[in-house]
């Protein structure tokens, strides 16, 4: 899973990995547990591009490791290794919301370094990376829908073996 924060990632990845009876793996999740830190400190004490080296790192090890779906944070496929890798050794969602959707989900949730930026920063990050993200393999739009949704539109498009 692709795509700008608050677009669904996590929840739709979650439901999906039940769904195919897959191991379900968050980066942001699984880099706080190795570095035992949170994301937020990480980028305070490491600067973003720690950060993504962590990041980096992390979604390699997942891609060597057992089947399963990964929410990939929301910078991961703007980084050119990091795509590249997910592109060559997986099946790539992007999942596309609206700027003004996914901000206000972000936004709810709280903890996004990034968010620090404001809406205008956020939304200038938004329309940096759009083009990014539309490098995956399938697109699935997620603004006003429910996960349930877009995990129907998700089992329809993956490859069958």
């Amino acid at each position: 899973m692709v795509g700008f924060m608050g677009s669904g990632k996590s929840t739709v990845g979650r439901r999906l990995a039940a769904m195919i009876h897959f191991r379900f793996a968050d980066t942001d999740d699984e880099i706080e547990a190795g570095a035992h830190a949170r994301v937020a400190d990480i980028f305070r004490e490491r600067g973003e591009a720690g950060f993504r080296e962590l990041e980096r790192q992390t979604i390699s090890d997942l891609l060597n490791g057992d089947r399963c779906v990964i929410a990939t944070g929301g910078g991961a496929f703007a980084e050119a290794a990091c795509a590249e890798d997910l592109l060559a050794r997986s099946f790539t969602v992007y999942l596309s919301c609206d700027f003004d959707e996914a901000f206000r989900r972000a936004a709810s949730l709280g903890g996004r370094p990034l968010l620090d930026r404001g809406e205008t920063g956020a939304a200038a990050l938004y329309a940096e990376r759009k083009a990014k993200y539309s490098r995956a393999h399938v697109a699935v739009e997620t603004t006003h829908r429910s996960p349930d949704e877009v995990v129907s539109d998700i089992l329809r498009l993956l490859p069958r073996p």
